[in-house]
Formats: C-alpha cells, sequence, structure tokens
C-alpha cells in the first residue's frame, strides 16, 4: 500500500521542530541532552521506518557515531563529554537528513495541491457542486466529476502521480471554499 505523502510530511515535520530546543540544550549544557536527542533520533527513525523511508538507516548510523564514541579509551575525557562532544557534532547531519527527505515530499503535495486549486477554479465557474450533499459526499462527487471529465481527468491522472487518491481527496477537502459553491 502507498503511504499518506500528507501523514508522513506531518511526522517528519514535527520532528523538525525539535531541532531548535535540541541545539539550545546542547549550547547550554544541559545534561538532558544526550538523552533527549538520542530519544529524537530513534524516534525519527521510526517514523522513517513507518513510511518506508529508507533514510532511516542513516538516523540510526547517527545513533552508532554516539554509541561509538562512548568505547573510546582517550584519557582524561569522560565517556559523556565524548557523547555530547559527538552528539552536537551531528545535529546539522541529522536535520540535514530529515529535509532531505521532508522537502521533496513537501514539492509533491504543493504541486497537487496548486494542480486542485485550478480543478476547483473549474468547478466554481462551472457550477460543478451541489451543496445539497453532505460535505464528504460533495468531495467524493466532486472527485468523480473531475476523474470522469474528459479535459480534466488528465489533471487527476498527473495529481495521482503526485500524491494518493485519500490524499488527494484530502487536499481537495482542505482547498475548497464553500463560499464559492453554488446553490
Amino acid at each position: 500500500m502507498k503511504y499518506s505523502y500528507i501523514d508522513a510530511y506531518e511526522d517528519l515535520l514535527k520532528q523538525c521542530l525539535f531541532i531548535p530546543e535540541l541545539v539550545t540544550k546542547s549550547a547550554n549544557k544541559e545534561l538532558i541532552f544526550l538523552e533527549n536527542f538520542n530519544q529524537w533520533l530513534l524516534d525519527t527513525e521510526q517514523v522513517m521506518k513507518k513510511y518506508n523511508i529508507s533514510k532511516c538507516a542513516a538516523m540510526a548510523g547517527l545513533r552508532s557515531k554516539i554509541i561509538a564514541a562512548s568505547y573510546a579509551t582517550e584519557p582524561k575525557i569522560s565517556k559523556k563529554k565524548r557523547q555530547l562532544a559527538v552528539a552536537t557534532s551531528i545535529i546539522y547531519e541529522a536535520q540535514s537528513t530529515v529535509l532531505s527527505v521532508l522537502e521533496p515530499i513537501e514539492g509533491r503535495i504543493e504541486e497537487a495541491r496548486n494542480a486542485i486549486r485550478q480543478l476547483l477554479g473549474v468547478a466554481y465557474q462551472s457550477n460543478m457542486t451541489n451543496r445539497q450533499l453532505s460535505f464528504n459526499r460533495m468531495i467524493r462527487k466532486l472527485w468523480a466529476d473531475f476523474s470522469a471529465h474528459e479535459q480534466l481527468k488528465g489533471a487527476i491522472a498527473s495529481i495521482l502521480v503526485l500524491v494518493n487518491q485519500s490524499d488527494a481527496l484530502r487536499i481537495l477537502a482542505e482547498e475548497i471554499d464553500m463560499s464559492m459553491l453554488g446553490r
């Protein structure tokens, strides 16, 4: 089954929003930083695994760098300090890895959203909508009408190359302007 790009995007975006807090904790040399960062790496790895994103292996690799620092035998430097130094040095690499996954997904969603807005423009102008239907039924009927329409079904096909139908219906529901609908 093809996963939801919107769900993957939202879950990865949530992970990205933790980065500033982690950087601040590192800068302030808070003891909880290492534990929080390790958990963030693990959680981000799990999100990527959930959506079959191969970069989950890169996140595991970053966790291994922190673990490896605990095995070093440099005199006069504690295990914890070595781990903190390594963890701080890989924050940028970790967030770059997440962004390398997030940005293409964001682009796909935005491209699908723009195409759906164009379809809605056609729907508003040609009164393809029916306010008498429930919102969910109206969305499904509108999608079916677009899919069956000779000039619009090509746009539907291009949207489905970008996102799955569930995501497309979700975007359609988010983008519809009820004030523009026919009576």
